[in-house]
């Protein structure tokens, strides 16, 4: 029987956004889905790194995972080289046509794959060809097939979906919480279990993991069901409705809602039915493989169940004769809404958050792979030279400021150049102001600090209060090093 590799991944880094974060460590293992969930040795791995040169840790992400500070700064690899190790292996394993897994990942260790590419002027979106992500699919199995899996409750009274407690629920054992490789073995574990014990969710889960498979499944499907979590999860059941105004986003509709009520409405009736808050126009994005189960699971909820498959039938064949022009409407209204958002906001981007919006050419991206393969200086900076928009070019310089000391930037760049990147970090990294930026914020994450540090000496851990003394000898560092820009 042919391979099905699937590589399960997971991240621990410094911030818990992962448009502001750095991967200090990333571990992956391959197995065979069609082995049993075997193991492949030659296709995992773990890299570590060290911080990058220009950004702030984010103290509760760093007492997260745990990782010693001395133990970071002592790596081998600089970040950018991490990410280097990591777009190759990865490269690899997508051409063997493996599917990329995550547990959270497309809220988190997908998104800081992508965004460590971009900042390194690579391309991203390696995993986007075969991916899914392990949480859904468990949020998913809670009510497509609710014994098949245990849950703990959170302190709410609702189920509890981390990692760590799906873990302890069903008797997974791990060495090591939040450590990228234990964290890895035990997503694939669960993974195995979730196959073992709820069959069809996973395979479900499986079905949509390439973007151009959905609008296809979602159309041949008349009626069928989906899941949504917010702060429960909920069945819906529905069918496709069109296009929204961003491709690759469909709208559905949910049968919870009688298109009598809807089809008899102007356009401003319409406006005011959609801002509602009980939404019955649904947004499934096909980049998330979504889960698709058959309609029959519209009798686990009990709302369908009262209106029954005739009712639901009835409401499916109504709106089918007035799907297009209903799509159209609801278009129409969203994109001037999103015009409207998008004109009040006049919020400029750093090309650090630029990921979907630089839209690089084939030409820059050409330039991009030769600046970072060439080890000239002069080259290098040759190259850079070539760069035509602001934007790649502090990409560039942040890139080689991040994981090099002044003496081997300055063989590229000019000491002024050097001053001047260091100058832009400052107004960044020492900003006391609540406006957005693209970097953690030390004086926050020193205020951060100095509360932790009352309640560990209260509790009389002494444990953390030294660890949390020495984040903040190492901010406070970073901090002087700073200040003494001139």
């Amino acid at each position: 029987m042919k391979q099905q590799l699937v590589t399960w991944f997971d991240c621990e880094s410094d911030a818990g956004s992962a448009l502001k974060a750095t991967c200090l460590s990333v571990s992956w293992i391959t197995c065979d889905l069609n082995n049993n969930f075997k193991i492949i040795e030659d296709l995992s791995g773990t890299l570590n790194s060290r911080f990058k040169n220009s950004r702030p840790f984010e103290v509760d992400a760093m007492l997260a995972h745990n990782i010693p500070i001395e133990n970071i700064k002592n790596q081998k690899l600089s970040n950018c080289e991490l990410v280097d190790e990591w777009e190759k292996a990865f490269k690899h394993l997508s051409d063997k046509g493996t599917i990329f897994a995550t547990f959270n990942g497309f809220n988190y260790d997908n998104l800081l794959l992508n965004n460590s590419l971009f900042i390194n002027l690579k391309f991203p979106y390696i995993t986007s060809k075969q991916q899914f992500d392990l949480l859904p699919a468990v949020r998913a199995c809670s009510v497509f097939a609710p014994n098949a899996l245990k849950y703990e409750l959170n302190a709410k009274g609702n189920l509890s979906f981390k990692l760590q407690a799906m873990l302890r629920a069903n008797g997974l054992t791990t060495e090591k919480e939040h450590d990228s490789y234990h964290d890895t073995l035990s997503t694939l574990k669960l993974g195995k279990l979730l196959n073992d014990k709820a069959p069809d969710v996973f395979s479900a889960a499986l079905e949509l993991r390439r973007k151009a498979d959905v609008l296809p499944k979602i159309k041949k499907e008349d009626i069928f069901c989906w899941h949504e979590a917010y702060f429960k999860t909920t069945i819906y059941c529905g069918t496709h409705l069109g296009e929204s105004i961003f491709p690759g986003w469909y709208y559905l509709y949910d049968f919870r809602k009688n298109p009598e009520e809807i089809l008899s409405l102007d356009i401003q009736g319409l406006k005011q039915s959609l801002s509602r808050s009980k939404k019955w126009i649904r947004t499934l994005k096909s980049n998330r493989a979504p889960i698709i189960m058959k309609k029959e699971m519209y009798e686990l909820d009990e709302e369908y169940r009262a209106l029954g498959m005739t009712e639901i039938r009835k409401r499916y064949n109504l709106l089918k004769k007035y799907k297009e022009d209903l799509a159209n409407k609801i278009r129409l209204i969203q994109e001037e809404s999103y015009n409207e958002k998008k004109d009040f906001d006049q919020t400029d981007q750093h090309p650090e958050e630029k990921i979907y919006s630089l839209n690089v050419t084939n030409e820059e991206r050409n330039l991009m792979n030769q600046f970072n393969l060439n080890n000239n200086p002069k080259e290098r900076k040759n190259i850079f030279n070539r760069f035509k928009r602001d934007d790649v070019k502090i990409l560039a310089e942040m890139k080689v400021f991040d994981n090099n000391e002044e003496e081997e930037f300055c063989k590229i760049f000019s000491l002024r150049d050097y001053k001047r990147i260091k100058k832009r970090i400052r107004n960044f990294i020492l900003d006391t102001s609540d406006s957005p930026s693209p970097f953690i914020k030390i004086p926050a994450q020193q205020a951060r600090i100095d509360t932790l540090r009352v309640i560990a000496e209260k509790n009389q851990d002494d444990e953390k209060f030294n660890q949390l003394q020495e984040m903040d000898s190492y901010l406070e560092n970073m901090k002087n090093n700073y200040d003494k820009v001139s």
